[in-house]
């Protein structure tokens, strides 16, 4: 008999196998969720000198994620490395606050947070090339990232400085007698000295690195906030001056610091190094 024959007469087909349930206990739909784990970092600034509305305004730490295969990706993306905004894409990434721009944070911040992120995803010890600034000899030296201190607690000011409300820096220079006002440098501060120094090198003009250094960080001379009075300052100021200025900066600027004894295995010379935020940073050596 057919199968159609079999229907119109309310014949039923037996079947070996058991009955398929609708509901079966236990099973999900969803794809697994898995949490990445997150630390909090200390901030150098502790938020002080970040406006209001800012999302690290007096904060003395912040949120971020562990590295995931996702941060890799970004940190061996051949684009981003070449326009040089490969870190800056990490960090907005790591950040548990999306709506935070790397190009606003303080360099001392950025920094403090590159360090935890490396600290998390591959351990405090870090191996790296050094040229020695003696003999210009190549070597490796490793930096124990644990031992990186917070320099300056920006609420107190050397001698002679004083704070200002909006966070600049008042102090009068040894030789020419003028008060400066300095600011403390932001990503997009970086960038665009990066970007002078690229730009002067591609027209086969001198890099000018202190020059344009103090010119982003001035933002007044005796009280003058003109650009081109500012730059003219800078193109006069005294070697003596200038680096008054650029120590008396540091010694200002809350950052986080990891300088170690390096001895040269060529020359055997003896220096203090700072780590350095090279390619190689994320990348522990075998």
């Amino acid at each position: 008999m057919s199968r159609n024959n079999q229907d119109r007469m309310g014949s039923q087909v037996q079947s070996s196998d058991p009955p398929i349930p609708s509901i079966v206990e236990g099973f999900t739909s969803q794809p697994l969720q898995f949490v990445v784990p997150t630390e909090f970092v200390e901030l150098p600034t502790r938020g002080l000198f970040y406006p209001e509305g800012h999302s690290f305004h007096n904060k003395s730490e912040i949120e971020i994620k562990f590295m995931t295969a996702k941060e890799e990706d970004i940190l061996t993306d051949k684009t981003l490395l070449k326009k040089g905004i490969a870190l800056d894409r990490l960090i907005k990434s790591l950040l548990i606050d999306k709506g935070t721009n790397p190009d606003s944070l303080f360099v001392g911040d950025k920094n403090a947070i590159l360090i935890g992120a490396r600290k998390s995803g591959y351990g405090a010890e870090y191996d790296t090339k050094i040229i020695c600034p003696v003999c210009f000899a190549h070597g490796r030296h490793e930096f124990d990232l644990d031992e990186a201190q917070i320099t300056n607690d920006g609420v107190s000011a050397p001698d002679g400085v004083e704070r200002t409300a909006s966070g600049t820096f008042l102090f009068s220079t040894p030789k020419m007698g003028v008060e400066v006002e300095c600011k403390m440098l932001t990503g997009a501060d970086e960038k665009q000295m990066i970007a002078q120094q690229k730009n002067n090198k591609k027209l086969k003009l001198p890099e000018k690195a202190l020059t344009t250094q103090l010119k982003t960080i001035l933002v007044s001379i005796n009280g003058n906030t003109e650009r081109s009075y500012v730059n003219s300052f800078v193109e006069a100021c005294t070697a003596i001056d200038s680096r008054f200025i650029r120590s008396t900066y540091q010694s200002c600027v809350p950052n986080i610091e990891l300088r170690e004894e390096y001895v040269c295995g060529e020359c055997e010379a003896s220096t203090t190094i700072d780590v350095p935020f090279t390619t190689d940073f994320f990348w522990p050596q075998r």
